[in-house]
């Protein structure tokens, strides 16, 4: 397998963001991720092109910690993912941005003032 993933200033940076390599997956791509909290993980997917960024946010165990439940109160499988990821240039200042839309708009949910 060609590498196409040289240490480069990208991973430097993404590194002083808090991100970790996790791995690299079977098509090469490297996997970096952080936790901003306990129930909060953010991941960036690298081909060496493109950054591929999710985040998954554990509900299940945010809840529980609440007080609260969800459904049966099976805790483990309750995962809130976005529906889309975001694909984005291999540049430090684009995943901030992308991170600090992802993170203003998590901290803005509210589950009382409902805006369908």
């Amino acid at each position: 397998m060609a590498d196409n993933h040289p240490t480069d200033e990208l991973t430097a940076q993404l590194q002083a963001l808090g991100f970790a390599l996790m791995q690299r997956d079977r098509q090469g791509f490297l996997q970096y991720a952080r936790k901003p909290n306990r129930y909060l993980t953010e991941w960036i997917h690298d081909d060496g092109q493109e950054l591929l960024v999710t985040w998954e946010f554990e509900m299940g165990e945010f809840c529980a910690a609440q007080g609260w439940q969800i459904g049966a109160a099976e805790t483990t499988f309750q995962i809130l993912y976005p529906q889309f990821d975001a694909k984005i240039a291999r540049d430090i200042s684009t995943v901030t941005a992308e991170l600090q839309r992802v993170e203003s708009r998590l901290s803005a949910l509210d589950l009382v003032t409902i805006n369908d």
